[in-house]
């Protein structure tokens, strides 16, 4: 399709300016200038979202030789991966089994299966087979995605941000693949032709502009970041922090339904029971201090639940129940020697701290003998691997037994939506009618897979890879 460039406004006025000074009789009246419209440009794809699935999808189509256009309504690429903070969701992996984790495909989509029977075993499958090459991939840029946590979380080998890794992997790619990235590009419509998606509108630093376009990914992330969205399709949550990036406003959804997308499961949403709010109103999540074996405690000092229970929706729910809505995370040295994420937010003095449980128990006002009852019982479990009062199985790595001990006050925030535009196996975006809408794809947290948001990350990489895969097909 061959491209359309407007004369720029400057050279315009340059040009009427020199017509005027040598023939003022021939210059235009105001009324008869010529408008100028949006600049206007071809590809073959375009991708609107520069988080992690966008990035991914974008360097996968550019290295396979195809024109992509990466549109990022933000200052800078990265989205909600760039706040990822633990781990990867993969199972069967090497490393886990050399570790003693190992755990088969089948029984882990059994599991999932068994806890919400609405989840896509396909999908899962198709994401868990996969799981070990996006790994890989990673690893094979400086990703260091190499301990096993758990079964079915692998970290990177220091204890440092997954998000922050990944995104710096993939910027570092989309650099070195010449992809086309434009920032503070904000998508305003989907153009349609006759049912097909044929490009989309934007507004950038230049104007507007058109990129005409045989496919279109919508790759934007959550809406969590909405308050008007959240109380429209999950009030139960409206007015929590949440942890996602402030661009997950929504923007991929409405622009997924003005173009006749179907969305489905937007009430559902997973809740971060790990949210840190300091000072200033910033939110952070503090979920590693779980993953690095704390436990939660409410204001007598007790646990009252399954630390780290994996529907972190229910485990938000019995956080509210707790007296004066109020829980702390406590753990030890033993965590913030294994995690420098932990020890950057110690640093940065989201903690209390003290050298033996009766202190940090005075600086929690709860009742000491309680705090160190309820630890010297824990203690006891971690010993014998079992957890007798409240069924905790995952990430109990710490005896909390090495000063000095550590308490942070977190409360419940939104960490995804999980809803979203609906998708067929190849992110194809479905209409009402379960029809597939041509040229238009979506894929992420924006997407409803029939994941959930089982494996953000995951979701990212490897569906990124495999849709880039269908695109170069067709």
């Amino acid at each position: 399709m061959k491209k359309f460039w407007i004369t720029g406004l400057s050279l315009l006025l340059a040009l009427s300016f020199t017509a005027c000074a040598k023939n003022p009789q021939t210059s235009p009246a105001p009324s008869q200038q010529p408008e100028e419209g949006p600049k206007e440009e071809t590809t073959t794809t375009v991708v609107i979202g520069a988080g992690g699935a966008g990035m991914m999808t974008a360097i996968e189509l550019k290295n396979n030789g195809q024109d992509v256009i990466l549109l990022e309504k933000q200052a800078m690429p990265g989205g909600a991966t760039l706040l990822a903070a633990t781990y990867f969701v993969a199972v069967d992996t090497e490393m886990q089994k050399e570790a003693g984790m190992g755990l088969t495909i089948d029984d882990y989509i059994a599991k999932q299966m068994a806890s919400n029977p609405d989840f896509n075993a396909d999908n899962l499958r198709r994401l868990l087979e996969n799981s070990q090459d996006s790994i890989d991939w990673l690893n094979e840029r400086g990703a260091n995605l190499t301990r096993p946590m758990s079964n079915y979380q692998i970290g990177i080998g220091d204890g440092s941000s997954l998000g922050v890794t990944l995104v710096k992997i993939l910027k570092a790619e989309c650099e070195k693949a010449g992809v086309d990235l434009r920032t503070e590009t904000k998508v305003t419509e989907i153009l349609m032709d006759q049912g097909k998606a044929i490009g989309v509108k934007a507004n950038g630093p230049e104007g507007e502009l058109i990129i005409h376009a045989d496919q279109v990914v919508i790759a934007t992330g959550g809406y969590a970041a909405n308050q008007q969205l959240v109380k429209e399709y999950a009030p139960e949550w409206a007015g929590t922090p949440f942890t996602t990036a402030a661009g997950s406003t929504g923007d991929g959804h409405q622009l997924a339904k003005a173009a006749g997308a179907n969305l489905t499961n937007m009430d559902v949403v997973r809740m971060n029971p790990a949210v840190y709010t300091d000072e200033n109103g910033s939110s952070y999540s503090l979920s590693v201090a779980r993953a690095e074996g704390g436990i939660l405690v409410n204001l007598q000092g007790e646990r009252f639940c399954n630390d780290y229970y994996p529907d972190y929706t229910q485990l938000s729910r019995w956080m509210l129940e707790q007296e004066g809505d109020t829980t702390y995370i406590v753990f030890d040295q033993k965590s913030v020697d294994t995690s420098t994420r932990l020890a950057d937010f110690k640093d940065r003095g989201f903690f209390l701290e003290a050298q033996t449980l009766e202190e940090l128990a005075a600086l929690m006002e709860v009742p000491a003998e309680n705090l160190t009852a309820t630890v010297e019982k824990y203690r006891g479990y971690v010993d014998k691997g079992e957890d007798a009062e409240f069924g905790r199985t995952n990430n109990m790595n710490t005896r909390l037994d090495q000063a000095p001990y550590y308490a942070v006050k977190v409360k419940p925030g939104i960490q995804v939506t999980l809803g979203g535009i609906q998708v067929n196996e190849t992110m194809q975006v479905l209409n009402p009618e379960g029809q597939t809408i041509e040229g238009l794809y979506a894929l992420g947290e924006c997407a409803d897979d029939g994941l959930f948001g089982g494996a953000p990350t995951n979701i990212d990489i490897t569906f990124g890879r495999l849709l880039a895969q269908h695109l170069m097909s067709k």
